[in-house]
């Protein structure tokens, strides 16, 4: 096939799909880790665990070389742009199984002659040869399968989602992809192996230094690269032979692959110098290098509970119409025994490739689980395409209809994909923000919501500085008190002797020596009323509906005064005027129209529960009017919440007096 033809094909795939992206991209910050990868990314700081080295470094030099506004919206192009060059390499890994399995039958003739029963004529395996080609489907035809493989794949919603808004699964799509075409490349390209695989192993290090799940790769890579079909008993040696070149050349394999894997040695150099993010602090030691690069406080979440396994596997299936625009459903089907037929190598590589992914993902038990599955994704695109091509071998001139694959997904998907007017985390963050006072402090834990947004736009938009924001959960991390210090120094280093007092247990908890749940137990709970009763005087302190439900036996002594999206904590038993008129939720309803998950749910419910309990608090005080605009603005939020439904009911029963 002519390269001008493959290099045209690329580039207009990667231009469409691209342009899809930048029309779909958020505008700004979005869910869970959003805030922090961006405020990371902006700073040259470390991620969390795993680390993520190599999308840090690629974000940074995005950022700087971008023109593209804002840096979060700037990242949010470069998870589109790095979607988009994933679409184009699986455009060429499709092209190149599909060219392969098209020669494979001239392939046994000229390479194995010895298998045939009868020996042939030049002439017959001459007239042979034309017949299969005739039988095959053509060049033009080839490249229009792997284009419309391409586009479906670009167009798959778990795909299309990792381009809208940063996350590190964009530039894992990529690094999985250039790593499956050079390996794939190096198993069917006789002449050209070791330097494919040489490339290939140098692309595997590379992606584990983006994301560790690049690991569900290797067992496929494994069985491919020593696989021998045919052994010949007769010449065993020959066979030993072979494997000792394998395992030999698998040895200097490892050179280019730790070349790539050694990225990971900008996480400690970079920590000691104390970055604005310094998750993990991973200079203190190896034993914390490790820690972090290992991922090992996310182990406890792994193959835990058989209940998770059934429930991820399900919305595993459940996912899949959405994958494959439901259609392709039937060249999936084809797909799975042309390729068992015609290749088994091929048709092996990837059904481990699929089960691998699954088994890992499906034991996983945290809730954004969707992009866990998209190697196992991947691996079924591309049996669609071993389909496609097996039914045009059938009927030649049915490829005009493949276009609708993509065509579909991209029907089904645009609204669900859409986040051009997604505002809801920033504006969240700022409805938070917008009821706390000048130089207040505030605990929480809803990281998903509006902490990690915080991150980002008070260390690098530098919006509302002034507020010293304590996590909850991240406070169970010894790295993190050592960040907050750096932050917050005069409101932090004021509880010195809570904070000294805590890490010891903490050590030994984070070591994964014999502590006391007890003891550490109650020294977080001095900790936090420390941060309280030691600020108290000199700032106003806050509290949100997460931690009040969560830690029961803390704060006690304070009234809780629902002021809008925290508590605030006062000694004081007067009467606070609240106020619910002052709160925008304009964009934040409009947003919520147009958005849907798990995520979007929880949001929707903490807004509309917090103005409920604003409305309660100012009815009790006697401002009726307050709490009638708390009210309705809970029920423009989320109408059909019961405790927001029920606290409209109890209120219209109330007769007022004049």
């Amino acid at each position: 096939m002519k390269i001008n033809k493959i290099i045209l094909s690329s580039t207009a795939i990667f231009i469409f799909s691209f342009l899809i992206y930048i029309l779909t991209s958020a505008p700004d910050l979005t869910f869970t880790d959003s805030g922090e990868l961006a405020a990371v990314c902006s700073t040259l700081g470390i991620a969390h665990p795993t680390g993520y080295p190599l999308f840090t470094l690629l974000g940074y030099l995005w950022i700087k070389l971008s023109f593209f506004g804002t840096n979060i919206y700037s990242l949010n192009i470069f998870a589109g742009f790095v979607t988009a060059c994933s679409v184009a390499v699986l455009f060429n890994t499709v092209l190149l199984v599909l060219n392969y399995l098209n020669t494979i039958p001239l392939r046994r003739k000229l390479i194995n002659p010895k298998i045939q029963e009868v020996k042939k004529s030049k002439k017959q395996i001459s007239s042979n040869i034309k017949t299969t080609e005739a039988k095959n489907p053509n060049e033009n035809t080839l490249l229009l399968i792997s284009i419309s493989i391409a586009l479906l794949y670009a167009f798959a919603r778990t795909i299309w989602a990792q381009a809208v808004a940063i996350e590190v699964y964009s530039l894992h799509l990529l690094m999985m992809n250039l790593v499956l075409y050079f390996f794939i490349k190096a198993i069917i390209c006789e002449p050209s192996r070791k330097v494919n695989l040489l490339i290939a192993s140098l692309m595997l290090g590379l992606s584990f230094s983006n994301h560790m799940t690049t690991i569900l790769l290797l067992p496929m890579i494994f069985v491919l690269y020593f696989w021998n079909p045919v052994k010949n008993k007769k010449n065993s040696n020959d066979n030993d032979t072979e494997l000792m070149k394998k395992l030999k050349f698998f040895l200097v394999l490892t050179i280019p692959f730790l070349i790539g894997l050694s990225v990971y040695l900008y996480m400690p150099f970079r920590a000691s110098g104390f970055p604005e993010f310094n998750w993990g602090w991973v200079s203190r030691s190896f034993e914390k290098f490790w820690y972090h690069f290992s991922g090992k406080q996310y182990q406890v979440w792994m193959f835990s509970d058989s209940t998770v396994w059934k429930e991820n596997l399900l919305k595993f299936f459940e996912m899949l119409p959405n994958e494959t625009a439901w259609l392709g459903f039937i060249p999936l089907l084809i797909g799975f025994y042309a390729s068992y037929k015609k290749s088994k190598m091929i048709f092996y590589g990837l059904l481990i490739m699929i089960i691998s992914c699954i088994s890992y993902a499906a034991n996983y038990s945290i809730h954004d689980i969707d992009s866990y599955f998209v190697t196992a994704f991947v691996g079924f695109i591309i049996f669609i395409a071993i389909g496609l091509w097996q039914l045009t071998r059938l009927k030649p001139k049915i490829y005009y209809s493949f276009f609708l694959l993509p065509l579909i997904a991209m029907t089904i998907n645009y609204s669900y994909n859409d986040r051009s007017d997604d505002v809801l985390v920033p504006e969240y963050t700022k409805m938070v923000f917008s009821k706390l006072e000048p130089n207040a402090i505030v605990l929480s834990s809803q990281w998903d919501f509006w902490l990690s947004a915080a991150w980002y736009k008070q260390r690098v938009e530098g919006f509302r500085n002034d507020v010293v924001i304590i996590d909850k959960e991240l406070l169970r991390r010894t790295w993190y008190l050592e960040q907050i210090k750096r932050w917050y120094q005069q409101q932090i280093n004021i509880c010195k002797k809570e904070i000294d007092d805590y890490l010891i247990d903490l050590e030994l908890f984070e070591s994964g020596e014999d502590y006391n749940p007890s003891s550490i137990q109650t020294k977080y709970i001095n900790l936090l009323e420390s941060f309280v009763s030691k600020n108290y005087d000199n700032h106003p302190i806050y509290i949100t509906l997460d931690v009040l439900e969560t830690e029961p036996d803390a704060f006690q002594g304070y009234e809780k005064i629902a002021c809008g999206f925290a508590f605030k904590l006062l000694l004081d038993k007067t009467p606070q005027k609240v106020k619910a008129s002052d709160i925008n939720i304009t964009l934040f309803v409009q947003s919520l129209k147009n958005n849907e998950g798990h995520l979007v749910d929880g949001i929707k419910t903490n807004a509309a529960i917090s103005l409920v309990n604003l409305g309660r608090y100012a009815l009790m005080n006697g401002d009726k009017i307050e709490a009638q605009i708390a009210f309705e603005k809970a029920y423009r939020i989320d109408s059909k919440n019961q405790f927001v439904v029920e606290a409209i009911k109890n209120f219209n029963n109330i007769k007022f007096e004049d």
